[in-house]
């Protein structure tokens, strides 16, 4: 396993590794959303939609998408505490 290692040689902490890694899925996630409000204009020319039902469209998108971010680690988490709940053992969290 490589590890992350800065221009002095230090190894990053786990705390700058679960930073580094929120905050790159968050830029993907605004990156993905201007991908969706830059192409849907086009889209709705092409398919006559007026601005607002464009506007709805990509409301909807971003909302899908941040609520999926936040409710998987629930949902990770999950078939785990079943199976936890099934052999009768202590929840470990």
């Amino acid at each position: 396993m490589t590890s992350a290692v800065d221009e002095r040689g230090v190894e990053a902490s786990p705390k700058f590794r679960v930073l580094l890694t929120a905050s790159l899925v968050s830029s993907l996630i605004m990156f993905g959303s201007n991908i969706v409000a830059v192409s849907l204009p086009s889209i709705g020319r092409s398919l006559e939609a007026s601005f607002a039902d464009v506007q709805w469209v990509i409301s909807a998108y971003v909302l899908i998408l941040i609520s999926e971010r936040e409710t998987a680690p629930m949902r990770a988490e999950a078939p785990a505490k079943m199976a936890c709940k099934l052999i009768d053992c202590r929840d470990p969290l």
